[in-house]
């Protein structure tokens, strides 16, 4: 009985120590991610950008010949966006400033990397919420010819 004893008094120690202890850090730390009170994700957008890159032949090219990710192309496209102070999302880009923010893209991509293909294009895929459904709109963003 004793043993059962000493179990639960570690399991409730080690259980209600760990809690105890990131309180104690959140009230000393205050409001720095992950001691927010405010969910990191509270509300979503009722829009999605995904890039993708094609070549001569509307042929998909892998990020990865990039040495990047989809999902670093993702936060370069806001990175660029706020440089050139372009606001974006929702589709409130128009054509010249999508050509604009991909030029910019097309330049950071390449310039710390090697390009195999000699001409790529850099397309956005976008997704929004309307009427019921999810709807879907592609944009040719910039290409690019490797001389």
């Amino acid at each position: 009985m004793l043993d059962k004893s000493r179990k639960f008094f570690k399991w409730g120690l080690s259980t209600f120590g760990v809690a105890l202890f990131y309180i104690l850090v959140v009230l000393l730390v205050g409001e720095i991610h992950p001691f927010s009170r405010f969910p990191m994700y509270s509300s979503f957008p009722n829009w999605s950008y995904s890039f993708y890159l094609t070549d001569e032949t509307d042929k998909i090219v892998p990020f990865s010949k990039l040495k990047t990710f989809g999902s670093s192309v993702g936060h370069l496209y806001g990175s660029v966006a706020n440089e050139l102070n372009i606001p974006y999302g929702n589709f409130s880009e128009s054509k010249e400033e999508l050509k604009q923010i991909g030029d910019r893209m097309i330049y950071v991509l390449i310039d710390s990397n090697e390009l195999e293909a000699n001409y790529i294009k850099l397309n956005l895929k976008g997704f929004y919420y309307q009427n019921d459904s999810i709807q879907e709109l592609s944009v040719l963003m910039t290409s690019y010819e490797n001389y």
